[in-house]
């Protein structure tokens, strides 16, 4: 263990980089110099973060939800194909759903017919069960985040309906309670979790036009409608998703037109936002029959890209990833066993402890 402690920071610190990110619960009680970088922030930064050449997303292969690592760098200049694979997986448990927050995992579970949600923390290794307050519905939904006064943080339940109930879990108080929320429109679309609150695309009743709106996680209140850079109708297809957990970016497509059009944030808040149009694209190298609704995508800021995946109408299956750039630049991207794949979020590690 002399020889060990003896290594360079730099060396130890490219060690650990290439070992799976599942293992390094293990590494960690080696010793105290290996457990505090394997806990820093400006290490986790640098693999697997910000500036981190892969993006980590979690996918559900056979009921398992399953950590990837997505490489989108193998294009134009370089010589190694773009490709996903897996370097870990929660196997005790038959995965829903899962809600990516701050570095844990919000996993709907199923066991025989009795749902529960799990929170996993990959990173660490940490794992927690939480009891629902009553059975849970095919409609239901979940979204995690935090209180941006003490990081506390909290679990929203909700209904996909118009007459939507909502409750929330406090992680301090261990507890759920019934939230007064009365409001005059619907959820209607996805969500994606951004610096502790959650944001989601939602239309009023009787009106076509859909927009954003945020659950602050602090106040534990809706915010505003807030504007997207298009006017999208029901019948159109609106993907929201992260962009390494600091920006938001949405794909949109007109359900009648060939073109696809993603825009990122340039400002992020509860009750304001802004856009900035990133990439636009032909899609008909995609089949007709994709289930554009059930898709999912990701986006490279630096290399002006985006991966998109989605689900076969016909067959009911996950066929194919493709990343999209510029000047219409398209690859497809290998995928094992594709036909049972879902692409559920993006992941980025925390050392942060469960409560």
């Amino acid at each position: 263990m002399s020889t060990m402690s003896n290594l360079s920071r730099d060396l130890v610190e490219m060690i650990l980089s290439r070992l799976p990110i599942t293992s390094l619960r293990e590494v960690r009680s080696t010793c105290k110099r290996w457990n505090d970088l394997i806990k820093d922030p400006k290490f986790i930064k640098k693999h697997y973060g910000q500036e981190a050449k892969e993006i980590l997303m979690i996918m559900i292969y056979d009921s398992r939800a399953c950590l990837m690592s997505l490489n989108l760098h193998g294009n134009h200049k370089d010589l190694v194909d773009p490709y996903i694979k897996q370097i870990g997986k929660l196997d005790q448990v038959k995965i829903i759903n899962v809600f990516h927050c701050n570095g844990f995992l919000l996993c709907v579970t199923k066991n025989n017919s009795r749902v529960m949600v799990l929170v996993w923390n990959p990173y660490l290794g940490q794992t927690k069960w939480i009891q629902l307050r009553n059975d849970y519905h095919i409609l239901d939904s979940f979204a995690m985040g935090f209180d941006s006064n003490n990081n506390n943080h909290k679990i929203l339940r909700f209904s996909y309906s118009f007459n939507q109930k909502y409750e929330i879990y406090n992680f301090q108080s261990n507890s759920w309670r019934v939230l007064d929320i009365i409001n005059n429109w619907s959820i209607y679309r996805g969500d994606v979790t951004l610096k502790g609150n959650t944001y989601f695309i939602a239309k009023e009743k009787l009106k076509v036009e859909e927009f954003l709106i945020c659950f602050d996680f602090t106040s534990e209140r809706f915010g505003p409608f807030l504007p997207l850079s298009f006017h999208p109708r029901p019948e159109d297809y609106v993907l929201l998703s992260a962009v390494r957990e600091d920006k938001l970016a949405v794909l949109f497509k007109k359900h009648d037109a060939y073109e696809m059009e993603i825009w990122i944030t340039t400002q992020i808040e509860p009750n304001t936002v802004s856009w900035s149009s990133f990439l636009k694209f032909d899609v008909r190298f995609l089949n007709e029959s994709f289930l554009f609704p059930y898709a999912s995508f990701f986006v490279e800021e630096n290399k002006k890209v985006a991966l998109i995946y989605a689900i076969d109408r016909a067959s009911g299956t996950n066929q194919k990833a493709y990343i999209v750039g510029e000047n219409g630049y398209y690859r497809e991207v290998a995928l094992r066993d594709s036909k049972c794949w879902i692409l559920m979020c993006s992941y980025v590690p925390r050392s942060v402890q469960i409560e």
